[in-house]
């Protein structure tokens, strides 16, 4: 698995995300709500920890990192205009859905390109010193914890206005939740296919 393959699964569940985020759903075994997408959030996070380990020291990892973040920048703007693009545009017939259906998603795409480059850009900054120095899932597990405050906050006031920090409990409990139930096994799993460097071994 190397840094294309991620970066390709990377923009497409950060995309995937900002979709689901349009519906707010009811969190398993809880009574909190959060948007849809915080499902997606622990692949992502995945995803991000597993490139550091694609650049041969800890400096190479993180531009690598970096990367993955902007092209998740770079898609997320092309979705929002394409979906803004077509809500404009003059139906052919009357009837169709789209509008009601995804009308709002462009504004949800925005909110999460401003909360996606903060939080994931300090997950980054934070993940990579630990390249290495402590075991891949706490390394996660703390970069899930700094990051998902800051992301909750940003995408849910953005997205949907001062009545969205009503579901940040659940944004942040789902957010802490998924990393530790997906992204860990993820990057534990993912590390099996990715060359040791000398990054993971001695400080860059």
């Amino acid at each position: 698995m190397r840094l294309p393959v991620l970066a390709g699964l990377y923009v497409a569940v950060v995309l995937s995300a900002q979709i689901g985020a349009s519906k707010i759903v009811r969190l398993p075994f809880t009574h909190l709500d959060a948007p849809g997408g915080v499902y997606s959030i622990g692949v992502a996070l995945a995803l991000v920890q597993l490139a550091h380990h694609t650049g041969a020291t800890r400096r190479d990892g993180a531009v690598n990192a970096q990367l993955l973040i902007g092209l998740g920048f770079v898609g997320s703007a092309l979705l929002a205009g394409y979906i803004a693009l077509l809500v404009h545009t003059h139906p052919a017939f009357p009837g169709q859905e789209f509008d009601s259906a995804v009308g709002s998603t462009w504004r949800i795409v925005g909110a999460s390109l401003v909360a996606f480059l903060a939080s994931e850009t300090i997950d980054n900054l934070i993940g990579a010193p630990l390249r290495g120095r402590v075991h891949d899932s706490l390394r996660v597990l703390v970069s899930a914890a700094a990051s998902a405050p800051i992301d909750s906050v940003v995408f849910l006031v953005l997205a949907f206005g001062s009545s969205g920090l009503d579901f940040f409990n659940g944004q942040l409990v789902g957010k802490i939740a998924s990393s530790v139930v997906i992204g860990i096994p993820l990057v534990v799993l993912g590390r099996r296919f990715l060359p040791a460097n000398a990054g993971d071994r001695v400080p860059a």
